[in-house]
């Protein structure tokens, strides 16, 4: 099979042949027909994760295709699938015309969803709708979705609005893609470069203080939109994009008995993630939520893997299969 391969630590994949995977007990043999780029893979692959990755190895978290041989489903099911671990790290992942992965982590497709949505939804969508369940969102509440312009931001914004959120303040540093945010359902926007005061600028878009916080930058956007929050408000930190330096203004979030709380969907169960998956899913067949993204040929992986590692702003999904390239919205 043909299969993108970090070949060395600090260099991006390249096209190669490997041997076909052999499936396992408790493991699904799929034929992948979408593979979607994460930031966490760019940061292993070159070296910037907490630990070193064994090269070579096929990365690739997560995808969609169809069921080649499995116990539970039949062959030609539609499915969407992730790796078990990171990989590079003893496994290879879906970046390739085959994988073998968890059956626990597969999830049937609707016919209304296709291939590429459906991998450009998975682990994005996952990890907002999860922090917003986790932040108790509640019908009229003030969220503030930080990291906008960025695929999860742009999938929380939407998800946020069909919990039934009064006001949703998208917050950003690209101010087209913040735009955009209005169209997903964003009442306010607040461009993060622009602004000296934003614990001010977030009040006001707000209209008054916030009830939650979908946080993927931390830094000083989180440190503001923490001293912006009202009694008893939630932060729910998913990344640290803008870093880890900060002074906490504790004494404000805790006299407001508010809560930071965190999440990393990279470390939930499959099971977990299978049942959130479900239920972003249900959106996205319903036309309930879209997500912004762009198809590339497996051959052009070394070059998405370079946008990818510049934050492009829409989901780079990889078609292993096809030379095709597609856009969607």
């Amino acid at each position: 099979m043909r299969a993108a391969v970090v070949s060395e630590i600090g260099s991006p994949p390249v096209v190669e042949d490997r041997r076909d995977p052999a499936r396992e007990p408790g493991r699904a043999l799929v034929r992948v027909a979408a593979a979607s780029l994460n930031p966490i893979e760019i940061r292993v692959a070159a070296g910037r994760f907490a630990r070193e990755a064994q090269a070579p190895y096929v990365p690739g978290l997560e995808g969609s295709g169809m069921v080649i041989e499995a116990d539970a489903l039949e062959t030609g099911t539609r499915v969407r699938f992730e790796s078990s671990a990171l990989p590079g790290f003893g496994e290879d992942g879906v970046l390739a015309e085959l994988a073998s992965v968890p059956e626990d982590a597969l999830v049937e497709l609707p016919v209304e969803v296709e291939d590429p949505v459906a991998a450009a939804i998975g682990v994005v969508g996952i990890t907002a709708l999860a922090a917003l369940e986790r932040a108790g969102v509640a019908d009229g509440e003030r969220v503030l979705v930080l990291g906008a312009s960025g695929a999860v931001g742009q999938m929380a914004v939407q998800l946020a609005k069909l919990m039934g959120a009064g006001r949703v303040v998208a917050a950003g540093r690209d101010r087209e893609r913040l735009e955009h945010s209005r169209e997903l359902g964003a009442d306010g926007l607040v461009e993060l470069s622009d602004q000296n005061d934003l614990e001010a600028a977030f009040r006001e878009a707000a209209g008054g203080a916030l009830d939650a916080v979908i946080d993927p930058l931390w830094g000083p956007p989180a440190m503001a939109a923490l001293s912006a929050l009202d009694d008893g408000g939630r932060l729910v930190n998913v990344g640290e994009a803008a870093g880890t330096d900060v002074r906490l203004p504790l004494a404000q979030v805790r006299n407001r008995q508010g809560a930071i709380l965190t999440l990393s969907s990279g470390w939930m169960p499959l099971e977990a993630k299978r049942e959130v998956y479900a239920r972003v899913l249900e959106h996205a067949a319903a036309g309930h939520i879209q997500a912004d993204h762009e198809v590339v040929p497996l051959d052009s992986v070394a070059e998405a893997w370079e946008r990818q590692a510049g934050s492009p702003g829409r989901k780079l999904v990889v078609r292993p299969t096809e030379d095709a390239v597609e856009a969607g919205p």
